[in-house]
């Protein structure tokens, strides 16, 4: 299932308001906390099963494609930002590498 609830947000009067969501699929994952539209419903909170506040979530604007289209911006735009390397200016030369020195190892 691509869809799983990690947590439910529920008022005084034991409706679920909220559901903190994850969307995963073979490149990553997205999640966020939608807040259920209004009424609530009128299912019992003791029946309120995982795949019950999954079924909810066809309230989402956002389709199952757009979701991975979403995961795989995401994915490419982290490869991308992988790949920058930082390089120093230089008045009468083309710029050069700046290398980090590697971190200092204390023995004990």
């Amino acid at each position: 299932m691509p869809f799983s609830i990690s947590r439910m947000i529920v008022d005084d009067a034991k409706n679920v308001v909220a559901l903190d969501w994850s969307y995963h699929n073979a490149d990553g994952t997205l999640s966020n906390q939608w807040k259920l539209q209004q009424p609530y419903g009128n299912v019992p909170l003791d029946s309120v099963t995982a795949d019950v506040a999954v079924s909810w979530l066809d309230q989402l604007p956002n389709t199952p494609e757009e979701l991975d289209a979403a995961i795989t911006k995401r994915k490419n735009e982290v490869a991308y930002a992988e790949t920058l390397k930082p390089y120093e200016p230089h008045p009468d030369s083309p710029p050069t590498p700046i290398t980090m020195p590697a971190p200092v190892v204390e023995e004990k």
